[in-house]
């Protein structure tokens, strides 16, 4: 198991190695931890798009002596049909695209340095050329039909025929060029400029229903962080739309049912809690200005009880699953001055929505996938609506100070990842151990569900569940179906110590 990252100035975090490096940089040039974070934001555009793009979407916490939350999610065309039909990948699933108007938005309220050097050094990147890494190898082999099915994916991540392998190198130029459009233009180069005209008519070739309108109605809400107190620290996380409720709802029934033994005897009941908490969300979230109740209601004592007796009811029940590959990045950053961000940025599933538009070079998400396709929810696509999402970075508190900044990629488990990396940390393990230990995930990545699959180093709850007669799916031991998480644990003496997951191609520096 890796040693932890420690230092005394800052530190960052991510699953690429050339982002943190780029995180380090801005740091080095006098930035502070948004300007880390956001330069290793932009690099993990162009070295990771099998699960962030500059076609994608953020959600981020700053604490800056308050915790602050950035909702910079898209909304649906003001053209998608209400109650319509929901479909996986293509573009009826691209919802606009709310990563640049985040990375102005964290840059001019907390950035001691213009967005533009960060996105700079993501163009130079796109168009010097990187190394294909490990992850996006693994991705590129596995959807090689979905690469070659779109001309703009196909100019880009293959060659000869053949999807790039990793050790190739991936060079994106018209990326670059819209890199360097964004950098000398802000934001609205994509909300109301050429990129975004670009981009709208490269989309509306194939059919797609954004407008130009959509994309200049968009804009990122900084809000007050979801927040609530269990064992002394202060969890904060994002309200509606993000599924950021599901973390203290389920250590709040850990706590409610007194499970000694939550990632060992009790690993049955915590997969149950998972599910419980994942049914919660599936049937209330959506944008806040359609929910009947806010997130808060399903926070009360009163209906953490109902999560726990449903919990206790439906624990010996699992099936076989099989996970899925790639959707999110999480960067996370801190420094001396107590300046802590969590930042998570992705495209959902592996390469979004499969279309890239070859003019801009920009890879699009399928957001509009997680919109449901019961009409009667609360989350059924509606024209300028925005979906359930899966975003939910995190910073936890003790006495109003930062002392655990993390993220995670995992799609829909995304909860459940944040949850044994803190009950990791309550049985007293360090930041390296909560990142890197075995994991179980109940559901599928992007389309959740009920099923439950377990590393196979995991071996306390693998007994737990034979002991329950469950035979749960096998994931290999670090496997990347079971997400890619990073935290800070910023100490007492003023220094930090960092983790980045060994299952990324990531890194960590502090100093």
């Amino acid at each position: 198991m890796p040693d932890p990252a420690h230092g005394g100035a800052y530190a960052v975090a991510s699953p690429h190695a050339d982002a943190t490096e780029a995180g380090r940089a801005a740091f080095a040039a006098g930035g502070n931890a948004v300007d880390a974070a956001l330069a290793a934001a932009c690099a993990l555009t162009v070295v990771y798009p099998h699960m962030c793009a500059v076609g994608g979407d953020i959600m981020a916490l700053v604490h800056d002596g308050q915790a602050h939350a950035i909702n910079a999610s898209g909304r649906a065309p003001a053209a998608a049909p209400a109650g319509g039909e929901v479909a996986e990948r293509g573009v009826h699933t691209i919802t606009v695209p709310g990563a640049v108007s985040a990375w102005h938005t964290l840059s001019e309220r907390w950035g001691s340095r213009p967005a533009a050097a960060a996105i700079e050094v993501a163009a130079e990147l796109a168009e010097r050329g990187v190394p294909v890494a490990r992850s996006l190898a693994g991705a590129l082999a596995d959807e090689a039909k979905l690469v070659a099915a779109d001309p703009g994916m196909r100019r880009v991540f293959s060659n000869e025929g053949r999807v790039l392998r990793m050790g190739d190198t991936l060079v994106q130029p018209a990326l670059a060029a819209t890199l360097r459009r964004l950098a000398a233009n802000g934001a609205d180069e994509l909300y109301r400029g050429e990129t975004g005209e670009r981009l709208v008519a490269g989309l509306a070739a194939l059919g797609c229903l954004l407008t130009t309108a959509d994309l200049a109605a968009h804009r990122a809400d900084v809000e007050p962080s979801l927040h609530l107190t269990l064992g002394g620290l202060e969890l904060h996380t994002m309200g509606a739309n993000s599924q950021g409720f599901c973390l203290p709802q389920i250590l709040a029934t850990v706590a409610h049912l007194e499970l000694d033994d939550p990632l060992g005897a009790g690993a049955p009941m915590l997969a149950a809690i998972f599910r419980e908490s994942a049914r919660d969300r599936d049937t209330h979230l959506a944008d806040p200005a359609a929910m009947p109740r806010p997130v808060e209601a399903l926070l009360t004592p009163e209906h953490i009880a109902d999560v726990a007796r449903r919990a206790a009811a439906s624990a010996a029940r699992a099936e076989m699953t099989t996970p899925a590959h790639g959707d999110t990045i999480a960067v996370v950053a801190a420094d001396a001055t107590g300046l802590s961000v969590s930042l998570i940025q992705s495209i959902f599933s592996g390469f979004g929505s499969g279309v890239l538009e070859p003019e801009t070079g920009i890879l699009l998400h399928n957001r509009g996938a997680c919109f449901s396709s019961d009409p009667a929810s609360p989350n059924a696509l509606g024209p300028g609506k925005r979906p359930l999402h899966t975003l939910m970075p995190l910073i936890g508190t003790t006495d109003g100070r930062p002392t655990w900044v993390a993220g995670t990629m995992g799609g829909r488990a995304q909860a459940q990842i944040h949850a044994q990396m803190l009950l990791r940390r309550q049985a007293g393990g360090d930041v390296v151990t909560a990142v890197s230990a075995p994991r179980m995930i109940v559901g599928d990545l992007e389309a959740g569900g009920r099923d439950v699959a377990v590393e196979e180093d995991f071996a306390s709850a693998r007994d737990a569940f034979a002991r329950a007669g469950v035979e749960p799916a096998v994931m290999p031991r670090l496997s990347e179906a079971a997400g890619h998480a990073h935290a800070i644990v910023p100490t007492g003496d003023g220094s930090f110590e960092a983790a980045s997951d060994p299952r990324s191609d990531g890194a960590a520096v502090c100093s």
